[in-house]
């Protein structure tokens, strides 16, 4: 993340909070974020120096105007005029972690051996809920090298159970 992609997510997330789009905002994101992706040459259009600065806005409003909110359309043709659009994904992470925060909601990467059960997974979020006051969204990954266990990484913090860290533990003692 940098910088600038966070002032700009700031910016937008201050600005769709005040005009309580923040729903209709994250869609927005969403969207052009497919668009961008689907459509490499339009990116390409709205970030080129070489296409003057007004083509490149009129290209965004003639296909987002009354699509997106105002706020958001704003923030995109800052960026276009300060050639940063191409920090949109940067700026659209920032964003949704700022929208989660303000609804008390964080994301926990969940990594597992093997798939966990859905009651595994219910008592897994469960315990982080408790454990850090916020509701969690979980997004599970499986990675047969842990061998066993689970590692979870949320709110700033690594919990590692996994087999392969506690055998990792017992080499390092063993070679100290």
């Amino acid at each position: 993340m940098t910088t600038t992609s966070r002032e700009y997510a700031e910016a937008l997330f201050e600005l769709s909070a005040e005009d309580r789009t923040l729903q209709e905002t994250a869609e927005g994101l969403d969207l052009m974020k497919t668009v961008l992706t689907e459509e490499p040459g339009y990116l390409a259009l709205l970030a080129s120096p070489a296409i003057g600065k007004e083509k490149r806005l009129k290209a965004l409003d003639d296909a987002f105007r009354g699509r997106l909110p105002d706020a958001l359309l704003g923030v995109m043709r800052m960026m276009i005029a300060r050639g940063h659009v191409n920090l949109l994904d940067d700026m659209a992470l920032e964003f949704e972690k700022l929208a989660r925060d303000a609804r008390g909601e964080s994301v926990a990467l969940v990594t597992s051996a093997v798939p966990l059960s859905e009651a595994e997974t219910a008592k897994l979020k469960a315990g982080l809920e408790k454990k850090f006051g916020r509701r969690f969204t979980l997004q599970c990954a499986v990675d047969p090298s842990l061998i066993g266990g689970v590692r979870v990484e949320a709110e700033g913090s690594v919990i590692d159970g996994s087999i392969r860290n506690k055998l990792d533990q017992i080499k390092e003692v063993m070679h100290s």
